[in-house]
């Protein structure tokens, strides 16, 4: 999962939407996105959907307290996506290797990864990330995530406009599975400034190539990402 980092290491991201400077390139129709993103503010959000990359959900678990899945058995490629209330149905993305070392006397949650360019799903960019290891006791994940910038080009609203935040993720790692699924909360700060919550999913991947179509980003069924448009 991309779990997330320690306090020491992490140098998180997530989705702030930010108004287009007049210098950012590839800000067509930024006034409406913008208002669309103000209407939403208000209104608390809309939900959004997600899969996996063989394209068949799979069974996620964001109730009480589980058992984890058994240190090492879950390990690969993986694809962290976060949506947020501030531009929902608009995830942004990151992808790496993810492993489950014991800890504690559980299993944790490692993450090496780098965000990808909203414009293909597919590009890293930015710095590579390592995040972790978080023990999952009952299976509970709970990463607090310091203020940090996200790299412009992963901006799925406004492409360019880099994204400063911070937040914290909470899921259930329950047994071993194809996707795992939580909350996020936090606040951003900048030009808009203001509380936030949103959602994130964790989908294992059978290569680094295999990033969905139609990324899942949190655990309701409806909550998966429009494809990309030709």
């Amino acid at each position: 999962m991309p779990l997330l980092s320690n306090a020491r290491r992490f140098r998180p991201v997530l989705l702030a939407l930010v108004p287009c400077a007049a210098a950012l390139v590839g800000c067509a129709d930024a006034r409406g996105r913008f208002e669309d993103f103000q209407n939403r503010l208000h209104d608390g959000g809309a939900e959004a959907g997600a899969t996996s990359d063989s394209g068949v959900p799979d069974a996620a678990a964001d109730g009480g307290p589980c058992t984890p899945p058994p240190p090492g058995t879950v390990s690969g490629p993986a694809l962290l996506a976060i949506d947020t209330n501030l531009a929902a149905g608009h995830p942004i993305l990151f992808l790496g290797n993810i492993d489950t070392p014991a800890l504690e006397g559980t299993t944790a949650v490692h993450f090496v990864y780098r965000a990808l360019d909203s414009l293909d799903r597919s590009t890293p960019v930015g710095p590579q990330l390592e995040v972790g290891p978080f023990p999952l006791h009952d299976g509970e994940l709970i990463a607090p995530v310091p203020e940090s910038e996200l790299d412009g080009n992963a901006n799925p609203v406004l492409h360019g406009a880099p994204i400063t935040s911070e937040m914290t993720l909470t899921g259930q790692i329950c047994g071993v599975r194809r996707f795992y699924c939580g909350t996020a909360e936090g606040h951003s700060t900048g030009l808009i400034s203001g509380p936030f919550t949103g959602h994130f999913g964790i989908t294992l991947l059978s290569n680094p190539a295999a990033v969905p179509e139609r990324p899942r980003f949190g655990c309701a069924p409806n909550d998966i990402a429009e494809p990309l448009s030709p």
